[in-house]
């Protein structure tokens, strides 16, 4: 039993440096080279002006992320609009929509 163990051993770290030698003999420095118009397709640049676009929005909220805030600050509006939905429970709680 010892013997079969130990042959497995040895075959196994045989298998091991003979498909691990390839690699060894590879430099470290060489990396995937591709050219900058391919680069570009993959990553773009934001524009200055869709961030300024995004600030505008992120400054100002719709009426009807204003009203959402407004029933799930309220705990029962919460509560009740996770059973019927917002619109029924902001309209049961606060009036019209």
């Amino acid at each position: 039993m010892g013997n079969l163990l130990m042959l497995l051993f040895v075959t196994l770290v045989l298998t091991a440096l003979c498909c691990c030698e390839g690699d060894l003999n590879r430099a470290l420095d060489d990396g995937v080279k591709i050219n900058r118009e391919t680069a570009n397709a993959f990553v773009r640049r934001q524009k200055r002006a869709y961030q300024y676009y995004e600030r505008y929005y992120e400054m100002f909220k719709t009426p009807q992320e204003l009203k959402q805030e407004q029933c799930e600050n309220y705990a029962p509006c919460d509560y009740y609009s996770e059973l019927v939905g917002f619109h029924a429970a902001y309209r049961h709680f606060f009036g019209r929509v």
